[in-house]
């Protein structure tokens, strides 16, 4: 893997909780990390879940191995300039050496 096709940013969000000064909390999700990857869709499907048709979108990305080790299997994935956010299914070491595959799945 060419360090140079790394070409897309990734926004890192994890789930936050925080005192609400009411005895409860509120919670957020807050970038923790920004990442460069290599995306790549994997596969698209539509089907119909609660009477409504859905389109449900896997993405691969390839990131640096230690750069994917700060990165939580809860957290979630956001391209940098789109608001669609992703949730990790799978996260391994790649066939290239010094990177990580991590496969998402769109989130409605």
């Amino acid at each position: 893997m060419n360090a140079g096709k790394l070409d897309t940013r990734v926004l890192i969000k994890r789930l936050t909780k925080a005192d609400d000064g009411h005895g409860g909390t509120t919670a957020s999700k807050a970038t923790v990390l920004t990442i460069w990857a290599s995306k790549k869709d994997v596969s698209g499907d539509i089907s119909t879940q609660n009477s409504q048709r859905k389109k449900f979108v896997d993405i691969e990305l390839i990131v640096r191995k230690k750069t994917a080790d700060n990165i939580l299997d809860e957290d979630i994935l956001q391209i940098e300039g789109n608001s669609t956010e992703y949730r990790i299914n799978e996260k391994f070491d790649s066939e290239h050496k010094y990177f990580t595959t991590i496969r998402a799945i769109k989130i409605d």
